[in-house]
């Protein structure tokens, strides 16, 4: 490949979603930001929302030089759809796949894992951040595009490459826009993909001022001062964070993010920061209401620091939404009403309830052994048992549409059954009580 390619990078559709048309793969425009900055041809083709992706592929069969598919491992169903229709119009296309499916399954792929079949027909496998990929030596197979260790280098995504503002999300009655101020998590949940590669687990940190200019970029370019911060946790840094709140208070923008609960409350001076740089409102992975669970999925924190970091942001002023799992390794049903409890006296202004699913990179995935305990359930980790799914031809996520939630998980001590009766239940139970 040279600079005079030209390339089509793919959004596939993400048909599980409610809407869409809410958030944008800021992944995907960041990369094409980064290889235009580069010099090379690019343009983004977002089929979310599309209702005929597969015809919309077809169209543009020849008037590219090499087709570049992002994929999560739950949107992989799609994304071979895609391949699949584009090399039925043009056998000869060139294909390339990037982002999470195919950099998680990188550790996996010299073992006999279902879904290295259909992955290994892209003519390139490209594992990590493939900003700096220099697509002059591409190889055909798996190629290590490693990762990105000062991401102040790196441009300001240009939103102008989709049609951003066909993207709908509200924060506060005020049209919002996301952006990533952080990449990579340090910590080691276990159903969190991820954990053994270094783009993901490695946290690295826009400067104060950087954030900033993305800010205003943002807000002079499109008019966007409401915005829902992507980073897996805004406080992860705690100096970081007084530093950009002290920028930020002289803007009059909004804010909407995720904290880790031991960090706030072991770091209260950023709840101060939080509230005097425009945050409105807080999200939190508390996961389950079992001390008992959180440490088998090696969480990090207690329901006590998460009922406490609850109490001191809704003490505030602030909205707050905590998102929890069910179907976790060993858990029982003592475990799920504790969940439910747990709930109940926090009184979250919102709470997200979601069915676990493993994927690939994943530590409950990639340690998981065979096993034929339950019909039905081929692997079993640490008392969580789940059928090995091949994501190319079956749909698996772990939230989708209401009414249509999937388990393909169970325990010891709860049915697959009785995960989403336990799931319907804390969604109404919880609920009521909030309401009142």
């Amino acid at each position: 490949m040279s600079n005079s390619d030209k390339i089509l990078l793919v959004n596939p559709p993400a048909p599980f979603l409610i809407d869409q048309r809410v958030f944008a793969n800021l992944g995907l425009v960041q990369l094409a930001t980064s290889l235009k900055t580069r010099g090379a041809d690019v343009e983004i083709l977002d089929l979310c929302g599309n209702k005929n992706p597969e015809e919309a592929i077809k169209e543009v069969a020849y008037s590219f030089d090499i087709f570049g598919f992002s994929s999560t491992t739950p949107q992989f169903l799609e994304t071979n759809k895609l391949f699949k229709a584009l090399k039925r119009e043009n056998p000869q296309a060139r294909t390339l796949i990037g982002g999470a499916h195919p950099s998680a399954m990188y550790a996996l792929r010299q073992g006999e894992d279902p879904n290295l079949n259909a992955i290994n027909k892209f003519d390139h496998i490209i594992v990590g951040e493939g900003e700096n990929l220099d697509l002059s030596s591409l190889k055909p197979g798996w190629q290590d595009a490693g990762f990105v260790k000062d991401i102040d280098q790196s441009p300001i995504p240009d939103r102008s490459l989709v049609d951003i503002k066909s993207y709908k999300y509200l924060l506060h009655g005020q049209e919002a826009t996301t952006l990533v101020t952080q990449r990579g998590c340090p910590f080691k949940c276990s159903f969190c993909s991820g954990r053994s590669i270094d783009m993901y687990k490695k946290a690295r940190s826009k400067s104060p001022q950087k954030v900033l200019e993305e800010l205003d970029y943002l807000n002079r370019e499109f008019g966007y001062s409401a915005f829902m911060w992507f980073d897996d946790e805004v406080n992860v840094n705690p100096s970081r964070l007084v530093e950009i709140s002290k920028l930020l208070q002289k803007r009059d923008y909004t804010h909407r993010g995720f904290i880790r609960s031991d960090l706030l409350v072991n770091h209260p001076e950023t709840l101060d920061a939080l509230v005097d740089a425009g945050f409105v409102e807080l999200c939190s992975g508390v996961e389950s209401g079992s001390d008992e669970v959180l440490k088998r999925i090696n969480k990090g924190t207690t329901t006590a620091q998460n009922f406490q970091a609850a109490e001191m942001i809704m003490g505030r002023g602030l909205k707050y939404k905590s998102f929890t799992i069910l179907g976790h390794p060993g858990e029982t049903q003592a475990d799920v009403e504790k969940t439910i409890q747990w709930l109940k006296e926090a009184k979250p202004h919102g709470f997200d309830v979601s069915i676990l699913s493993p994927y690939p990179g994943s530590v409950i995935y990639d340690n998981s052994k065979p096993s034929v305990k339950y019909r039905g359930f081929d692997r079993e980790f640490n008392g969580l048992y789940f059928r090995q799914i091949d994501y190319s031809c079956e749909e698996s996520f772990f939230k989708g549409k209401p009414g249509e939630y999937v388990c393909n998980v169970r325990t010891d001590d709860l049915s697959s059954e009785d995960i989403l009766r336990m799931g319907d239940k804390m969604e109404t139970e919880v609920k009521e009580v909030i309401r009142k």
